[in-house]
């Protein structure tokens, strides 16, 4: 395949991950009723992982060899997967889907920040001012919530903040070994890998007897494995492998309009005015950091 025709794909693809990103709040919240939120993580994570290997392996692929790209994958499945789901299955089952999307979609802004202070990387005016904005928008989300739910969203804002957390960590990790590794293999390991912490920790918290295995719960597990898990993470990691990484922040601005669309639309998710002028500062951040400061970054 030419070069041309990759960076043709490459923005479809890059919207198709952001749907599918979209998804998993709505999804998460709807599975809320059958299972603890910590076993519905965990069987994601196993039933992906086991999915994306069983695949790698049927079609041959190189299999991923030497102590350096192990360390990687692993620590990519313990801030990926582990830190990023432990985040994102509380944080769903606290706060709206819409408003858990916008806020999660901080990960450019939070990644901006570990580049700045552990890499030691310049930050320029506009992403500077972007982090700023970014920030007030979800304090004025956190202090805006009713008297009687304040705890319960603060709560589940540092849960998402957590995740976003471990997403950008593993993005810088992801795109240190991208092309040195097979795409299948290392998604599906650090998938499976970073499961463990959510076993035991669903192992100590919850029942495996609390499971109600209705069609529907097995429908929506399917999906978030699936289209939520596996599917988006080897496009994703494809995708690092035909752009950089700035380029491809650019669509995380998408997400958080996906978001609210899906959690207005299907689950009746209003936002309060002040939410939504916080809302709206998230947004013109993830725009300002990822939109135009890319198209300031020098070309090479």
């Amino acid at each position: 395949m030419s070069l041309n025709t990759h960076l043709k794909l490459v923005s479809p693809a890059a919207i198709i991950v952001m749907m599918m990103w979209a998804l998993c709040y709505p999804l998460i919240k709807l599975s809320l009723p059958f299972a603890p939120v910590m076993l519905t993580a965990f069987l994601r994570a196993i039933l992906a992982g086991c999915v994306i290997v069983l695949i790698a392996h049927l079609t041959n692929r190189p299999f991923p060899k030497g102590c350096r790209l192990w360390a990687y994958i692993t620590t990519i499945g313990l801030t990926a997967t582990s830190l990023g789901l432990w985040g994102m299955f509380y944080a769903g089952s606290l706060i709206d889907p819409g408003l858990a999307t916008v806020i999660t979609n901080t990960q450019p802004l939070i990644a901006g920040i570990l580049g700045w202070y552990f890499l030691k990387e310049r930050m320029t005016t506009v992403p500077f001012i972007g982090t700023v904005i970014g920030f007030i928008g979800i304090v004025i989300i956190s202090l805006n919530s009713p008297a009687h739910s304040e705890k319960q969203i603060l709560l589940g804002i540092g849960f998402v903040l957590m995740a976003s957390a471990g997403v950008a960590v593993s993005n810088v990790l992801l795109k240190k070994i991208a092309g040195q590794v097979d795409v299948l293999f290392a998604m599906g390991f650090q998938l499976l890998i970073g499961a463990i912490p959510l076993g035991v920790l669903a192992y100590y918290t919850t029942s495996p007897d609390s499971i109600n295995w209705k069609m529907d719960y097995t429908l929506i597990l399917l999906a978030l494995a699936l289209f939520g898990t596996a599917l988006p993470f080897i496009l994703w990691f494809w995708l690092m492998q035909q752009a950089p990484l700035f380029k491809l922040n650019v669509y995380n601005f998408l997400t958080p309009l996906f978001g609210i669309y899906l959690g207005h639309t299907y689950f009746s998710e209003s936002l309060t005015t002040i939410q939504w002028l916080g809302a709206t500062l998230i947004i013109i951040a993830i725009f300002l950091v990822t939109v135009i400061n890319g198209k300031t970054k020098p070309q090479h």
